[in-house]
């Protein structure tokens, strides 16, 4: 579904819980109207909004979007300038590859300043340098080997990566002349242990969860098996109640 669409149903339905986009291709469209979208709903929503952004890499969505998949990061980067924006600015004038205006004005501005939080893909060592030089956070993906392939980024397979990534991260935030504290660290990805089907074990889904807080994981964000709605919200379900709520 379409993310901002889908997460400004969600904001009218709840007030506390944080709204993510995983996911915003920014190569995709002139990011003028993507900002619009971004500080409507950070607006709409309370200022809960946190953008997941990646430059793509399915050649088909950029020829159906028309976008230059070739220039898909100096695309990207020109949005970056876009998005890091402070809103309270609201006229924007900007001249670069993919596109130009001169005093647009984007209203209103959102709740979070300087801007929502922009949490960059950083698997690839590319994204990962972006990340420590702009992202509010750095999104950090669990890969097979094969998924690495079709999704062109680097392979993070376990926590052993991860742990790896996390330190690069904070070397080049810390070079970038930046806290890394400022750097939230999130890690998507499918974990075969949230998954009812396969057994469930509180007490092996809790240490896992330990192991990748102690390498500095911030967010944990998990892939929902989709093949059985029954099975999925079981183990939401069971989640919830005895990871969420046991934390406290």
């Amino acid at each position: 579904s379409e993310p901002f669409s889908s997460l400004a149903f969600c904001a009218a339905l709840t007030e506390d819980i944080t709204l993510i986009t995983l996911v915003t291709v920014l190569p995709y469209r002139n990011p003028l109207f993507t900002a619009h979208q971004i500080r409507t709903l950070d607006r709409l929503s309370g200022g809960r909004l946190v953008v997941g952004v990646g430059t793509g890499y399915l050649r088909g969505e950029f020829r159906a979007s028309g976008a230059d998949f070739d220039r898909r990061r100096a695309l990207f980067d020109e949005a970056l300038e876009i998005l890091t924006a402070d809103t309270a600015v609201e006229e924007i004038s900007h001249r670069g590859i993919g596109f130009e205006t001169s005093g647009t004005a984007l209203r209103p501005p959102s709740i979070q300043r300087p801007h929502p939080p922009l949490w960059v893909h950083a698997n690839s060592s590319w994204g990962l340098d972006r990340a420590a030089r702009f992202g509010g956070g750095a999104l950090f993906t669990l890969t097979t080997e094969t998924l690495a392939g079709t999704i062109r980024t680097a392979h993070v397979p376990d926590s052993a990566a991860v742990g790896e990534r996390i330190n690069k991260l904070r070397d080049a935030t810390t070079a970038a002349g930046r806290d890394p504290a400022e750097v939230t660290v999130a890690l998507g990805g499918v974990l075969p242990l949230l998954d009812v089907r396969q057994g469930w074990n509180t007490d092996q889904v809790r240490a896992h969860i330990a192991e990748y807080e102690g390498l500095g994981v911030d967010w944990l964000i998990f892939n929902v098996i989709g093949d059985d709605p029954g099975a999925s919200e079981e183990t939401v379900r069971r989640f919830g109640e005895e990871i969420i709520l046991a934390r406290g």
